[in-house]
């Protein structure tokens, strides 16, 4: 018989996870870094949302600030963050 799922507790890591995007903008030639970031932000978004298995680069342990319960977010408390910030 398997176990009841809540009686099941998975201890939390930090991971931190890369990648890598690139990505191709038709700006004028005189354009400052913020025009052209602005441009490029949303097809940034578009390839995190669409294609993110395509740029990562690797996932990791993070050693030097491990995962805390005391002082990090769970999931739960980043979205209502959120949406009282929306």
């Amino acid at each position: 018989m398997y176990p009841n799922q809540n009686q099941i507790t998975m201890s939390k890591v930090a991971k931190l996870v890369y990648v890598s995007l690139v990505t191709r903008v038709i700006v004028d030639e005189n354009a400052s870094d913020t025009e052209i970031l602005m441009k490029a932000q949303m097809k940034f978004i578009e390839k995190i949302e669409t294609e993110i298995n395509e740029h990562l680069e690797s996932i990791e342990d993070d050693t030097e600030c491990p995962y805390d319960e005391n002082l990090d977010l769970s999931e739960e408390e980043i979205n209502a963050l959120h949406k009282r910030n929306n």
